[in-house]
């Protein structure tokens, strides 16, 4: 266990050398919920609201749903350059679990952006917006609750992309379409609120909801009490399943690499 969090460890600091990298990335997340915010802006004066809901509410969303987005952000194409150079191999050869190996490197980037770029965004967006506070401290804790288990959602979901590289030789394709669909499915641009109904029972017959829409909507109070419950248990269960379904490629993947490498 030492191993792993001296890598996690590592991964954080390593994050800290590039500064003008993390600039850029501070840059990005502010500028793009701001302009999100100028578009919910433009609509809420031009309807004189959204369905009933103050304005202060979405505002509350957007910041929570991008800010969430941004420090889920991982290395999309860790395997695959790890295959191209070769590297893998050696990896499967140290007295190490890659998997876990794989999962600390990412965490340690994680921490790095909840201190240097979430905390930052949420401050200042509070100073210059109303953002609300937790719907109580019961629901202020479920919400940390889920957004770890979002996070092994997002995570579980990136593993089972990742792997793919074992065979085809370029990801991108795949990585774009999973993006694309997390950052609409999800609700990190549009909550679901907004969304057909037929569409929001499709949704949630899929992982995506369960990564930023069921975690926000717990600090805005806006899941009943009898529902919690099972919206936590919803994310547990894709977690387990997306997991299985990974822990089978993997097993596939490292057989397959064997035979090529003889």
């Amino acid at each position: 266990m030492r191993a792993y969090l001296k890598i996690a460890q590592k991964s954080f600091r390593n994050n800290l050398v590039f500064r003008a990298e993390y600039f850029a990335a501070l840059l990005n997340t502010i500028v793009t919920i701001l302009v999100n915010l100028a578009i919910w802006r433009a609509i809420y004066e031009e309807e004189g609201g959204l369905d009933n809901l103050q304005f202060s509410l979405i505002v509350t969303y957007v910041i929570l749903a991008l800010a969430l987005f941004q420090i889920f952000t991982m290395d999309e194409y860790v395997i695959e350059k790890k295959i191209k150079s070769g590297l893998i191999t050696s990896d499967l050869l140290k007295p190490l679990s890659f998997r876990l190996h794989l999962f600390s490197f990412h965490f340690g980037a994680l921490l790095y952006r909840i201190v240097l770029l979430l905390i930052p965004t949420l401050l200042l967006y509070s100073l210059v917006y109303r953002v609300l506070p937790p719907f109580s401290i019961e629901m202020f804790l479920c919400f940390l609750l889920s957004v770890i288990l979002g996070y092994f959602v997002m995570y579980s979901l990136n593993f089972i992309v990742w792997l793919s590289a074992f065979w085809f030789y370029k990801t991108f394709s795949l990585v774009t379409i999973k993006d694309t669909a997390v950052l609409v499915l999800s609700g990190a641009v549009i909550p679901l609120w907004f969304m057909p109904q037929q569409l929001v029972h499709f949704i949630k017959l899929t992982p995506f909801d369960t990564i930023f829409f069921i975690p926000i909507s717990i600090y805005l109070g806006q899941i009943p009490m009898d529902q919690l419950l099972f919206s936590l248990l919803r994310q547990v269960i894709w977690i387990t399943v997306l997991g299985l379904i990974g822990h089978v490629l993997w097993k596939l993947a490292t057989r397959r690499l064997i035979v090529q490498g003889g």
